[in-house]
């Protein structure tokens, strides 16, 4: 599923926030592209509609890779999983 949270993360913000697609990488950092606490908001409302997860404040923040944004918000949906997997 990262890949596919990867991939919507770089939508998000070639498309919405209009980043120049060259200067997107899965190794971009968030703050290195000025992505700021107010888009970082955004993009978490838009990600909490297309994947219907909550995401808390501080769980996306400007020092992360988008590939590390993209981890962070699975594991929004992983402890479920995991401990249905120990049971």
């Amino acid at each position: 599923m990262t890949d596919s949270v990867t991939t919507m993360i770089i939508e998000i913000l070639t498309g919405k926030f209009e980043i120049p697609a060259e200067d997107v990488s899965q190794e971009a950092v968030l703050e290195d592209l000025a992505v700021d606490s107010l888009a970082l908001l955004e993009m978490s409302l838009i990600l909490e509609k297309r994947l219907g997860v909550s995401i808390e404040e501080g769980v996306l923040t400007s020092h992360q890779t988008i590939d590390e944004a993209a981890r962070a918000v699975e594991a929004l949906d992983t402890p479920a999983d995991t401990s249905r997997a120990a049971a």
